[in-house]
Formats: C-alpha cells, structure tokens, sequence
C-alpha cells in the first residue's frame, strides 16, 4: 500500500537505536527525508548511512532532548537541513532509574522531575517549534511515542508510568487545540519491545530464575510467565515503527487525539 508520504519531512527524536532507529528508518523507505537525532554524532551518522545505502535519504540532527538547549540545538538542525517538518515523532523518553529498576519509594523527588521534562516538556517544546509551519502549510503530524505503563502501571517505575500518562493527557489535549487547522496529534503505547535495554533485562530475569540462556525460551517464558500477551511473540520495534508511519500518513487524516496500543492485548480493561 502506497503510504503517499513521498517528499514529505520529519524529526524523530532519540532515533538512533530501538523503537527511533526503526521509525526513521521505516519513514525513510516511504520517501520522506528523516532527521536523525541523538546525542551521539557518531551514531547518527550510521543511521544517516544506512538510511542513505538503503535509498532514503536522511540529515543529522544533534541534541540532547533532555535539556532546553539540545531540544533547540536539535530542532534548528532539522529544520535548516530539511526546510521544514512536516511530521514530528517524540520518541525521546524513559526513566534514568530504568535500568535499576528501584522500589517505588526509593525513586527521589529530583528523578520525577527529570522523567518529567524527558516525557512531557520536550514533547511541547518540540510541538510549539513545529505547529506554525505545519499550520501554514494545512498539514501535519505530531506522533508521541508512550507505553502501557501508562494506562496499566505496575508498582515499579512510577515515575515513568505517571509521567507517560501526562504524555497521553497532553496528546488529546494538543489534538484539540489544534483542531481544524490539517494538523492530527496522537500517541502510541507500546507494550514489552524487544530493544536492548528490555533484552538485557530479560536476561537478567532469566539469570534470577534458572531459564538458561536460550533467547527463544526467555521470551517464551517472559510473554507468558511475566507480562503475558495475547500473541505469540512480543513485539519489535518495528512493529512501532510500522504504526507510526500509518499514523503519519495521510490514510491516517480521521484519527486523531488517539492513543493506539500496540502491546499484545496487555492492557487491563477496554
């Protein structure tokens, strides 16, 4: 199917590996000129080649989303190397305590903050800088990347989940605010990808519990023993990528202020 993004231009923030690597490279292949962003010129540009080696074309777009200088510095790089964007995909967020995964009481009041600006305030910067031009233009996307744990929390990375379910608040309400003018806003909620950081984990919770080292029975015993899906495997991160090049594309012009769960059939409730 035709996606009809031919030509179009879009900023994917933290798209340098995992669920932004394989949503740039996933608007790339429709046609539409990407800007790659990390923190890491580096690695951007081996995103920028293999997007280029594949037939895509993509630019640079060097930031560090957590502070007000990188999303700026970021943003000013895209939007000079491109001319404009068209689609905005806030992918950049977490938790720096995710990988420690500390009990709920032992997260401090500086991280909540912190979680908050990488989750909530980037994502409204990013949107003031790039609703004007969208506006102008009568078309636009702006696509926030969240997760399950936002709806269906669990007792751990409270931070997180709290700051991501502000994400979701914002997105219908931005979808609103923006009401009539070509311009769509949405989220999508991820459940368990399979990136490294959430392989890694997997590991280590295989290492606790004696699974051995065979990757195919750790997923198998993770999607129905920890966090049991409907599917019969968890997801990649393409599986994201592919909905977010629906949502960025015209065929998506009736759905907004939406937030689309890709997580298996996790979720508590309707």
């Amino acid at each position: 199917m035709d996606m009809m993004l031919q030509g179009k231009r879009a900023l994917v923030t933290a798209s340098t590996g995992g669920i932004g690597k394989a949503t740039a490279i996933a608007l790339a292949a429709e046609g539409v000129r990407v800007a790659v962003n990390g923190r890491s010129a580096e690695k951007i540009d081996k995103v920028v080649a293999e997007i280029a080696a594949a037939g895509g074309e993509a630019v640079a777009a060097l930031g560090d989303m957590s502070t007000e200088q990188g999303v700026s510095a970021a943003y000013d790089a895209a939007e000079k190397a491109l001319g404009g964007i068209d689609i905005l995909v806030n992918n950049f967020g977490g938790s720096n305590t995710g990988g420690s995964n500390p009990p709920w009481f032992d997260v401090p009041s500086a991280e909540w903050y912190a979680t908050y600006q990488r989750n909530v305030v980037c994502c409204t910067e990013l949107a003031k800088r790039a609703f004007p031009g969208m506006k102008a233009a009568g078309w636009g996307r702006i696509i926030n990347i969240s997760t399950i744990g936002a709806v269906s929390p669990t007792g751990t990375l409270p931070d997180y989940c709290a700051a991501n379910a502000a994400q979701n608040n914002m997105t219908k309400s931005l979808s609103k605010a923006v009401a009539h003018s070509g311009v769509t806003v949405n989220a999508i909620s991820p459940g368990l990808i399979l990136t490294d950081i959430s392989i890694e984990w997997m590991h280590s919770l295989a290492r606790q519990r004696g699974w051995g080292d065979d990757f195919a029975e750790i997923e198998r015993r993770t999607a129905t023993e920890v966090m049991p899906v409907c599917t019969p495997a968890l997801g990649r991160a393409e599986d994201i990528a592919a909905a977010a090049v629906f949502l960025a594309s015209p065929r998506a012009h009736y759905i907004t202020g939406a937030n689309l769960h890709v997580d298996g059939g996790v979720r508590d409730g309707i």
